[in-house]
């Protein structure tokens, strides 16, 4: 039978309506396509859904964040043409986020002068610690990274003595890109839209 809510319960239940209703805004926000009055842009304000900043302390905080994370791959995994319709800072954040899934700690590089790199990846393992740079690029399907973004990432792998540069994009490479890289997988390694939608639908699973 119906009970109206009293007191404290009504409380809680306004509580985790406001908190629901600010995961749907920030939702609408971050995709265009369920919310087509919305758009992103170089000025766009949307935020920053990866990380809780100075709200770590806050256990209700970083929850809600973790859930619009999920809720954004998810939602990503099912509709990865979504992909194209992210600002390439947003891209550079989900990027980030999926290869936390997997084990590294990566670091977002400055968003101008960033030397060639988006992410520092790092990771240990018995054998020692490894260092990924990665490069990324949210481009349409029909712009394919040619072969001197591919030169380019070696040449700063190099001169940094990272473990290995990876380039990270929506579409796909040149067959000259892929020529060049091919000789040197274990020190360049080249992630296309197919990759990203295998992340995609194997995170946190």
């Amino acid at each position: 039978m119906f009970r109206p809510l009293v007191g404290s319960e009504r409380g809680d239940a306004d509580e985790s309506g406001r908190r629901r209703h600010k995961r749907s805004r920030n939702f609408c926000r971050f995709f265009p396509a369920g919310c087509p009055k919305k758009s992103f842009g170089k000025n766009s304000d949307s935020p920053v859904l990866y990380s809780v900043g100075t709200g770590a302390a806050d256990p209700g905080l970083v929850r809600s964040v973790a859930e619009v994370n999920d809720e954004l791959i998810r939602h990503l995994a099912k509709h990865p043409e979504l992909l194209y319709d992210l600002h390439p800072w947003r891209f550079e954040e989900l990027v980030a986020e999926l290869l936390r899934a997997q084990g590294f700690e990566p670091t977002l590089t400055p968003r101008t002068r960033d030397g060639g790199r988006d992410i520092l990846a790092a990771r240990s393992d018995a054998l020692g610690s490894l260092l990924y740079l990665v490069e990324c690029k949210r481009y349409g399907p029909k712009n394919k990274v040619g072969v001197e973004v591919v030169r380019a990432i070696h040449g700063v792998t190099n001169s940094e003595r990272a473990t290995k540069g990876v380039i990270v994009t929506t579409s796909f490479f040149t067959k000259n890109a892929i020529d060049f890289a091919t000789p040197l997988k274990y020190g360049i390694g080249l992630h296309d839209f197919e990759t990203l939608k295998s992340w995609l639908a194997s995170y946190r699973n």
